[in-house]
């Protein structure tokens, strides 16, 4: 295939205070042996000379595009990408990694071959020396999401537990789905922008396939943002965005009995909020933030009690509603299943567990 039959894939790349960093991530997409692909680098308000770097490579390759803006964070920093961009396919690669040399080659061919809507690769996590400290493993193989149900599923299930990533930067998405669906990353959320996005194209895309390569290299270092830990409280707060950004999408996305579904996502991503907390510390947390949309979104679910199957895992499913029970019951002060839980308890010293107040799913 000539060059000119390749289609173009922008490579996004969020960069923020990562001076040290930038030279080796540009370069490693530069040197890609599929050579038809724009690069756009958005400085996001740096203060050191991350702009200064990527100036540098604007001038030694027509290929890469910069854009410098006051610091918005990694979703605006990724939305700027997204709106100069121009290519057929959009890869994301943070300013602090840095891909093998054939990622976008395999990537796209993986991506033809097959004839999926978007792919999903592995990666390895890597230290600033660039050794390798391990490896995270996802499902392979070509998974069909023509149908509603079926991309549910795929987000609800496969994605949310992480059975494939929820990270953009291991995959490629085909632009013409983004932009056509105007998807887009959440602006202010300081955790879970990636997974709100990949679950977004993911209520569009009719087919995937993940493959066994691990072609990126991911960073950890201390201080970055993905490094940057929450308290309980901030992490309710950033799943209340994503929650509350996620449902007219939904909705926009799906029909019928599906539709009604949403509070399957509700739930869950909700749960993963209080994934360091015990129910009690989650309550605490809820009544002092005192959410309407959460407090409708939680009723909606545990009216559906019969139906917790369909996302928790059978050995999770009692402990899965229980947790959501005990905060609704507190919330609103029910005292029949105050006494419930009262009950339940003495059962569960009997049995020589911890109090339900210290019951935990993760």
């Amino acid at each position: 295939m000539s060059e000119r039959d390749l289609k173009k894939v922008s490579i996004i790349v969020p960069a923020f205070n990562v001076a040290s960093y930038i030279d080796e991530c540009l370069e490693s997409i530069l040197n890609q042996t599929y050579e038809n692909i724009e690069v756009i680098a958005v400085d996001d308000g740096s203060k050191d000379d991350t702009w200064s770097h990527i100036q540098y490579f604007m001038a030694k390759d027509s290929r890469v595009k910069g854009i410098t803006q006051p610091n918005g964070g990694v979703s605006k920093a990724r939305n700027a990408g997204l709106g100069a961009a121009t290519g057929y396919y959009i890869q994301f690669v943070d300013g602090d990694d840095f891909i093998k040399s054939d990622a976008v080659e395999k990537l796209v061919a993986s991506l033809e071959t097959s004839g999926a809507d978007w792919i999903n690769c592995q990666y390895a996590r890597v230290d600033d020396d660039n050794n390798q400290l391990d490896n995270y493993n996802f499902i392979t193989g070509y998974y069909d999401t023509a149908t509603e149900e079926q991309r549910l599923d795929l987000v609800r299930n496969q994605i949310m537990d992480y059975l494939i990533g929820f990270e953009v930067w291991q995959k490629l998405f085909l632009a013409s789905i983004i932009q056509t669906n105007g998807i887009r990353f959440i602006e202010g959320c300081k955790i879970g922008e990636d997974l709100a996005f990949v679950i977004n194209y993911g209520f569009y895309a009719k087919s995937i396939n993940c493959i066994d390569e691990r072609l990126y290299s991911y960073r950890v270092r201390g201080g970055s943002a993905m490094n940057s830990g929450l308290d309980l409280k901030s992490n309710y707060k950033e799943h209340l965005k994503i929650v509350k950004g996620l449902k007219p999408e939904f909705d926009k996305a799906f029909t019928s009995d599906t539709k009604r579904k949403y509070y399957q996502l509700f739930y869950k991503l909700m749960m993963h909020a209080f994934c360091d907390g015990t129910v009690r510390e989650a309550y605490l947390v809820a009544r002092d933030i005192d959410d309407d949309f959460y407090k409708e979104y939680l009723t909606v679910a545990l009216k559906h009690r019969q139906d917790f199957h369909e996302f928790a895992a059978d050995y999770k499913v009692k402990d899965y509603y229980r947790f959501g029970k005990y905060i609704q019951t507190y919330l609103t002060g029910d005292l029949f299943w105050k006494l419930y839980f009262k009950v339940y308890d003495i059962y569960r010293s009997i049995r020589k567990r911890s109090s339900i107040e210290e019951l935990k799913v993760y």
